[in-house]
């Protein structure tokens, strides 16, 4: 079973990302392919589709082969899987999750890196320690990371902080204390949206990884806690004393109706009348580069710290993985150029992600945005991948509808939903 590399090999990473910069690692990937056309699937859109499309162009001025985007932005691994078992997937995907990744290896649908003429041995020299294991299953090499961001990025305005006499908060209760001071001022805090459930299961994961501390995540994540332990509802009473009506523009009804990117022009878009609005470090390029362009870092955009819950400050991230369905010429070929710093350096210049390769250098990150997030992760207690994307498939999306269930006051019947994810687990050995 794939198990997260711990905390240490994170904090290597983006150590090295704010280090001095690096020279150029790797050769360019060869053009035999030149002229063929592949397929790269993919759930993102708006800012997110612009930045990885300056990637893709890159990869074909560098090969001469063209990577045609597809973006499917609801329902991505139903569609995938339907695609995969209809015999028609894409050449590469985007793999939604790393329980995904080992469904899908396992089932035989992915293509083995090694497979596809890539060096393994070349490809360790592009990464720290722990990172390629991300996308391996039972030990083989699947699927490459390729991005990632913080998870631990609180997004607010700074002009409204000024104006109504706030200040960023460093632990939980302080934060829950601003939240119902800029209420009293008239103001609701938070732009909220959690249509997209994931936002909430970001939301848990945070609070369980600070309140519960890593190794309770480790154990939580992988199977080896149950949902019934206390700590789970601890932490989302935690999470309600945030999310709550009077905190969230619209209440919890509306929310709940309201798309993530929906929620960021909340509080960022020209007529958004929020403060706040939490989610990861890729806020900051789809706020500036779709949302409000106008927007000015330090005035009108910054983020805190996730705050603080008791003692823990462990940090989470989330990232993504890459895989190959199909041995079509230029997949071989996009592969290797992924794991380049010429991509990785396209890619950071956007400012809407963090690489994960070693010799992209530190002054490719456009802005203080995105060298701060690397940094935060660095300065780290701890660092914890996404719990969500590590379930068993679907194990994701079912937390994330019992979080909806939870922030309308609803009981969550967590002894259902352990045997769901027991049964889950079981059905991946």
């Amino acid at each position: 079973m794939l198990r997260f590399p711990r905390s240490v090999a994170i904090v290597s990473l983006v150590a090295l990302l704010v280090a001095t910069a690096c020279s150029s690692g790797g050769n360019a990937p060869g053009t035999g392919a030149a002229g063929s056309t592949i397929t790269v699937m993919s759930l993102w859109g708006g800012s997110e589709q612009e930045s990885f499309q300056k990637v893709l162009d890159a990869f074909k001025t560098k090969t001469g082969v063209t990577a045609t985007f597809e973006s499917q932005r609801t329902n991505y691994s139903t569609i995938l899987q339907t695609r995969i078992s209809g015999g028609n997937p894409p050449d590469v995907a985007i793999i939604p999750g790393i329980g995904f990744l080992r469904q899908f290896a396992r089932q035989g649908s992915l293509k083995k890196v090694a497979d596809l003429g890539v060096d393994l041995n070349a490809l360790k020299s592009n990464y720290p320690p722990g990172i390629l294991e991300i996308g391996q299953v039972d030990g083989t090499q699947y699927a490459i990371m390729v991005k990632f961001n913080s998870k631990s990025t609180m997004w607010f305005r700074p002009d409204k902080f000024k104006t109504l006499g706030v200040s960023a908060p460093s632990d939980f209760a302080g934060f829950t204390k601003l939240l119902g001071d800029i209420k009293a001022k008239g103001t609701a805090p938070m732009g909220l949206g959690a249509a997209d459930s994931w936002t909430l299961t970001d939301w848990f994961e945070n609070i369980y990884a600070k309140q519960a501390g890593p190794e309770k995540y480790d154990q939580l994540f992988s199977g080896k806690l149950p949902w019934t332990d206390a700590s789970v509802a601890t932490a989302v009473d935690t999470m309600k004393s945030a999310i709550k009506d009077e905190y969230v523009v619209g209440g919890i009804t509306a929310a709940l109706g309201r798309s993530f990117t929906d929620g960021i022009g909340q509080a960022f878009a020209a007529n958004g009348t929020a403060v706040i609005y939490y989610e990861g470090g890729f806020v900051g390029g789809i706020a500036t580069g779709q949302t409000n362009t106008s927007l000015k870092v330090g005035e009108t955009i910054d983020w805190f710290d996730f705050p603080a819950v008791g003692s823990g400050k462990t940090v989470t991230i989330g990232g993504d993985v890459i895989a190959a369905f199909t041995t079509k010429p230029g997949v071989k070929e996009f592969l290797q150029y992924m794991t380049t710093a010429d991509s990785g350096t396209v890619w950071a210049g956007t400012g809407a992600v963090i690489s994960p390769i070693k010799s992209v250098p530190a002054t490719a990150y456009p802005n203080d945005l995105a060298k701060r997030e690397a940094a935060q992760v660095a300065n780290a207690s701890a660092v914890r991948f996404d719990g969500s994307d590590l379930l068993p498939s679907g194990g994701g999306d079912s937390l994330g509808a019992a979080l909806q269930t939870a922030i309308q006051n609803k009981t969550v019947d967590w002894a259902a939903f352990e045997t769901q994810m027991q049964t889950k687990w079981k059905a991946e050995k």
